[in-house]
């Protein structure tokens, strides 16, 4: 969501705003892709987008999708109706830092942390994670 925001505050068109320099081709393609992604939901098919995230290097990236944020992934996949009950079948572990650490992949874009009543309820936004390396 903070992406679609960032491109609508430039007020033009993602060719526009290309030829003019404000994007680059990748935020270009992203672009295009989401405007793709938003036609599509709205006239009620599925969607598929793809995320990218690049990491410098092994070290950074092992420092963001740590075994645990990799295993809440998991079991939020699994299905997990709130964070305490995620905690538990995590660890158990500390609700707060299960909470920090969901506050992170939502940040990335790989769930969503939606309320219910007086629950937090995290969703997958994903259903694949590829790494590849160049």
């Amino acid at each position: 969501m903070k992406e679609i925001r960032r491109f609508e505050r430039l007020r033009c068109r993602p060719e526009d705003a290309l030829r003019t320099g404000r994007i680059s081709g990748v935020e270009f393609e992203r672009w295009r892709s989401l405007l793709h992604a938003l036609e599509a939901y709205e006239e009620g098919e599925g969607i598929e987008v793809m995320l990218e995230e690049q990491f410098s290097s092994i070290r950074l990236l092992r420092k963001v999708l740590t075994e645990r944020r990799l295993r809440l992934l998991e079991q939020i996949g699994l299905g997990a109706s709130s964070i305490t009950e995620l905690a538990n079948k995590t660890g158990p572990r500390d609700i707060k830092n299960v909470y920090d650490d969901l506050k992170i992949l939502e940040g990335l874009g790989l769930v969503a942390l939606e309320r219910a009543g007086n629950k937090v309820v995290p969703r997958l936004l994903l259903s694949d994670i590829h790494i590849g390396f160049q």
